[in-house]
């Protein structure tokens, strides 16, 4: 086993904080509001709820396997059961979903343009690191594996 992680260089949960920050400021200068209401901040707590579980969920499974959430530490063990079941990334679902309902209670549609970039700057960021890290350390396994999405 690689005595390394993957070649990330960016703490994931910054790709989704950062960008909200930005939108609430922008949106201090220019408000851009969703207009969603009482409703739109029930879906957004609603939503930030569930990426919460889901996160927890992952981290649990990640746990019980003996391997790190950390990306760029060294992986124990190849994680496909729990929520790693249905996505290959539950973490970053996790943190989309999440980011998604901030943009509804915060009725901050400037959040909400900035989430495709957002998403694409996790893949290249993070995600493809990750994944070549993977197929190097588990080869076969991780092959096989990919057959579960990379996002839902």
């Amino acid at each position: 086993m690689s005595s390394r992680g993957a070649a990330v260089r960016v703490l994931p949960p910054l790709l989704y904080l950062i960008p909200l920050l930005v939108a609430w400021f922008a949106d201090r200068i220019v408000p851009l509001g969703l207009h969603g209401g009482a409703a739109g901040r029930w879906v957004g707590g609603l939503l930030i709820a569930l990426g919460l579980a889901l996160m927890t969920w992952a981290f649990v499974t990640f746990q019980r396997h003996g391997t790190t959430v950390v990306p760029w530490a060294r992986v124990h063990a190849l994680t496909t059961d729990g929520p790693y079941r249905y996505t290959r990334n539950p973490i970053y679902v996790a943190d989309a979903l999440s980011y998604l309902g901030a943009c509804l209670v915060l009725d901050n549609a400037w959040a909400l343009l900035m989430l495709p970039v957002v998403l694409v700057a996790t893949y290249r960021l993070v995600i493809r690191h990750e994944e070549a890290y993977l197929a190097d350390l588990f080869g076969r396994a991780y092959a096989d594996y990919r057959r579960v999405r990379r996002w839902l």
